[in-house]
């Protein structure tokens, strides 16, 4: 077994330290894991893969775990992995994340620097229900008025690949409001979380909370897998993320 670990990679494959580099650039976690069976050819192509991220980024919001199983993978040439990477066919992908609710919180607070009529936002995750608050400055006739918006819902997939509010209701300094005011309200920021343009094409199963974090399921788990091509992130000594 550490004979065959030991053999090098084929001529016509790429080093998977080159594809990891990619996913770091692509999504800036803070660990990563990375599993193949073999090295990519050079064609671009991975039969059986595994990726484990901590801390990734996507669309500016810190994910703190996400786990990705994908088998029969042809990304793109990867002469143009500097550019960008990108599976162009695969057979399956399994996918899971969690979202810490803290994490949320803070990139609220990036929206309140674009939109200075809101602030004091705050993400409170309860059980299968989340609550959102914020302060809504007002302009009236002679001078504004801030007025508590209180939002709660919960949360569903929606066309595989999107996290959408439902069964909401909006709540202004206590007394609710309108469902069609609310609607017209709520539809403007959804969906909440958009996995559309994400690294890899992912049919979502499942959204779920407790009172700490969001977890995001598709109907199989993705699970590592024993192989003596591991790559991980940051190459530091004793990293056994």
């Amino acid at each position: 077994m550490i004979a065959f670990i030991s053999l090098p990679a084929k001529a016509n494959s790429v080093p998977l330290e080159v594809l990891g580099s990619c996913f770091i650039k692509e999504l800036s976690p803070e660990k990563a894991l990375i599993i193949v069976d073999a090295p990519p050819t050079d064609k671009g192509y991975v039969s059986h893969l595994y990726i484990k991220l901590q801390g990734a980024v996507v669309e500016g919001l810190r994910i703190d775990s996400i786990a990705i199983e994908a088998r029969d993978v042809q990304f793109n040439p990867p002469t143009d992995w500097d550019k960008k990477l990108r599976p162009r066919d695969v057979s399956a992908v399994s996918f899971e994340a969690r979202l810490l609710e803290d994490d949320i919180n803070e990139a609220l607070k990036n929206y309140e620097l674009k939109d200075k009529r809101w602030s004091n936002f705050e993400f409170d995750l309860r059980n299968g229900k989340i609550v959102a608050t914020a302060v809504y400055e007002l302009p009236m006739l002679l001078f504004k008025l801030n007025v508590l918006a209180k939002l709660t819902g919960e949360l569903e997939v929606v066309d595989e690949n999107k996290i959408y509010l439902k069964n909401y209701k909006l709540y202004a300094d206590g007394f609710r409001l309108p469902e069609q005011a609310t609607q017209e309200l709520v539809e403007k920021v959804q969906p909440l979380i958009d996995f559309s343009d994400f690294i890899f094409p992912v049919r979502l199963d499942s959204v779920s909370n407790d009172d700490k974090a969001i977890f995001i399921r598709t109907k199989d788990k993705p699970q590592p897998f024993d192989s003596g091509f591991k790559w991980t992130y940051p190459r530091s000594l004793g990293n056994n993320f």
